[in-house]
């Protein structure tokens, strides 16, 4: 687990080492919810809104905090599912 991704998801530190890269992956696929779905739709057309050439760099900050929220709400389910039935080493 390299520190950069400690740092971002350290929910990541509930799961098994073997079972980490995993979790991740389970986490990246899990969808939206309402807040994160309303600030990546904020964040598009904010970026709509702007000179052609700072579109991109904008919509890359305003979505990567929602990516990461879903993320890491996405870990902390699957940690409280496991805790709640002992599936977790």
């Amino acid at each position: 687990m390299t520190p950069l991704r400690t740092l971002l998801y350290p929910e990541l530190e509930g799961f098994a080492p073997h079972d980490r890269a995993g979790a991740l992956e389970r986490a990246r696929r899990q969808p939206f919810d309402w807040v994160e779905l309303a600030g990546l739709g904020f964040g598009v057309v904010a970026a709509a809104a702007v000179d052609p050439a700072f579109a991109v760099p904008l919509l890359a900050l305003a979505a990567v905090p929602f990516l990461w929220r879903r993320t890491r709400r996405a870990l902390r389910e699957e940690l409280g599912d496991g805790a709640r039935h002992g599936a977790r080493a």
